[in-house]
């Protein structure tokens, strides 16, 4: 895989694959995909929709795979592929994450689900407010 990637679909996203979030102070925050999504009604892969989290990470330049590495995720949820590509954002890179595991959109439907820039807001709220 070539990084960086902008992603028309879920096809090529895999588990660690992370993004940019730059905010308005001139910082960056940073989302991790954390799973494809299985659609339980129709039983099979979405091809806009995948497990996003948000990780508790900021800093002056955009992510990369050693100034991320043992964040926790603080949010997580249904993302939209939009989500990465409406910041104008794209995949930077790969890592590894301990939060990053079964797919439990198998098991439950309870899984909240987050507009195109949900991820930014509370990036926004968390790291760019009162800076």
């Amino acid at each position: 895989m070539k990084y960086p990637f902008t992603p028309k679909s879920t096809s090529y996203l895999e588990p660690g694959h992370f993004w940019s979030i730059p905010l308005s102070n001139g910082r960056f925050a940073c989302g991790v995909v954390v799973s494809k999504l299985v659609d339980m009604h129709e039983n099979k892969l979405s091809t806009k929709s995948f497990l996003a989290a948000l990780i508790d990470w900021s800093g002056n330049q955009p992510p990369t795979q050693e100034l991320i590495k043992g964040c926790d995720a603080i949010k997580v949820g249904e993302a939209h592929i939009k989500a990465i590509t409406t910041t104008g954002s794209c995949i930077v890179g790969r890592s590894a994450f301990g939060f990053l595991g079964e797919n439990p959109r198998q098991k439950s439907d309870d899984i909240v689900t987050m507009g195109y820039n949900v991820l930014r807001v509370i990036a926004e709220n968390r790291y760019a407010k009162n800076s």
